[in-house]
């Protein structure tokens, strides 16, 4: 299988960040008579929900263990939506989305964006990603993600939001996510 397009949406928490992905999957031409199951990589997430092309999936349409989150007779193209929840304030693994010094991070290099959500985590897999990240507005005043900032705007209760789009595709070791009260110091220095 090949993933075209990801949408990320997380919804930033130290200890219970949602993290909903949108994968645009369709099957490798090259590998028309591999099975109709789709096996993404997965570690240390808990599964809130599963949809294919819209509908809600049962247990029975998918199977789970602490590596991989199997699809069970996927068709050749469709949507699949994935929410999830992780705790980056105990991730002390500094892979996927961990805190340090209070502010979020990513290190996805080379096997770390399955601890994010479910996903194809090779590096043969090339995906265009945006990504819109929702959090505390004092505690993480800066959002930055890959490409360009496409949006960004205030919500209730203190929280603000920014969306991200990098048009070029790329493998997910290579996805960042950075949030938090960041500033930029300039000087400069004289030779002697």
């Amino acid at each position: 299988f090949q993933i075209d397009t990801v949408e990320c949406h997380f919804t930033l928490s130290p200890m219970a960040t949602r993290v909903v992905s949108t994968l645009q999957v369709s099957r490798n031409p090259e590998a028309k008579s591999t099975p109709a199951n789709l096996i993404l990589d997965g570690e240390k997430l808990r599964l809130i929900g599963v949809k294919l092309d819209g509908n809600d999936l049962n247990t029975d349409q998918y199977d789970i263990n602490d590596v991989a989150l199997t699809i069970n007779n996927v068709p050749d193209q469709f949507t699949l939506n994935i929410e999830t929840e992780i705790d980056p304030e105990t991730n002390t693994s500094l892979e996927g989305l961990f805190l340090s010094s209070g502010n979020f991070c990513t290190q996805c290099e080379a096997e770390g964006f399955r601890k994010i959500t479910y996903y194809l985590d090779r590096p043969d897999v090339m995906s265009v990603f945006t990504v819109t990240m929702e959090a505390d507005k004092l505690q993480f005043p800066v959002l930055l993600s890959n490409g360009d900032l496409v949006d960004s705007g205030d919500l209730a209760d203190g929280k603000h939001w920014a969306k991200w789009h990098d048009p070029h595709k790329k493998p997910c070791y290579l996805f960042a996510l950075v949030a938090g009260d960041l500033s930029l110091t300039k000087d400069h220095y004289t030779t002697t």
